[in-house]
């Protein structure tokens, strides 16, 4: 009982007379000095307290079943599997870019997995959870150009938003959306676009592209043909992209008719 007694008040160790009153210097009873007393127990109470809090740490250890310790781990685990998540997410992008589910499509799929165990151990999960958006998102955003190539550019950005929603991890949707939103005066969206594409993938022809002629319709030279060399520079690498195409666009998009003059523009057309 001492113990718990000095746990809530003092007690003299001379006369053993009990103190509530934690602010009182000496004892009531005999008039002696109580502070050398409750430090010396103070000292004693918090050995006690971590002594009990250690014990208790190893009995749940112990006694908490082997189910609910592996369910407080998944946490770490998943946030080590995030960069080969975004990984394989943007390897199937590249193979569903025509929005085709087929043998050929199959056959890309295998060849990835075959060539990286670990894509192949998260690829089931990932078909489970993810897979259906990441196909809804392509055939949005395959319909929305289909859109924009008849002019109806409302519905074309309602199809690209959705993209977007579907699978916030596609550039090429977060690209198309600003390009409409360019098309439907909504410059602050655009831009806001571009940069969520470029974040997710810095290479994105589309984005650097369309984010050039977003900039030169603002009259903002240097940023424009900045976007844009780079856009031409990653022509190689985007096998989808009709170069001719691309010629005739530079030549005839007036947004870019500010830059037709400069010789660097000239030179950007001599590249493609």
């Amino acid at each position: 009982m001492a113990l718990f007694r000095k746990v809530i008040g003092k007690t003299c160790k001379h006369c053993n007379s009990g103190e509530s009153d934690l602010s009182r210097i000496n004892c009531r009873s005999c008039g002696r000095a109580l502070a050398n007393e409750f430090k010396y127990h103070r000292k004693l109470i918090l050995g006690f307290l971590t002594l009990t809090v250690t014990l208790l740490g190893v009995l749940l250890n112990i006694l908490l079943p082997r189910q609910v310790q592996l369910q407080m781990k998944p946490a770490v685990q998943e946030t080590g599997t995030l960069s080969q998540l975004s990984q394989l997410g943007a390897r199937l992008r590249e193979i569903y870019h025509d929005c085709q589910v087929g043998e050929r499509e199959a056959e890309k799929v295998n060849k990835l997995l075959a060539g990286d165990p670990n894509l192949a151990k998260i690829y089931p999960e990932f078909q489970r959870t993810r897979m259906s958006h990441v196909l809804e998102a392509c055939r949005k955003v395959r319909s929305g150009q289909l859109l924009v190539a008849q002019k109806l550019f409302d519905r074309a950005r309602a199809d690209f938003l959705t993209a977007t929603q579907e699978d916030p991890e596609n550039a090429n949707a977060w690209a198309a959306l600003g390009g409409v939103s360019m098309l439907t005066d909504r410059e602050e969206e655009a831009r806001q676009a571009y940069e969520r594409a470029l974040t997710i993938e810095p290479d994105n022809w589309t984005a650097h592209y369309n984010y050039g002629c977003y900039f030169a319709r603002k009259g903002e030279t240097e940023s424009a043909l900045g976007h844009l060399e780079r856009a031409v520079s990653l022509l190689g690498r985007a096998g989808h992209v009709d170069r001719t195409a691309v010629l005739e666009d530079l030549r005839q998009n007036p947004a870019l008719g500010s830059l037709r003059q400069d010789p660097r523009f000239v030179r950007l057309l001599d590249g493609v």
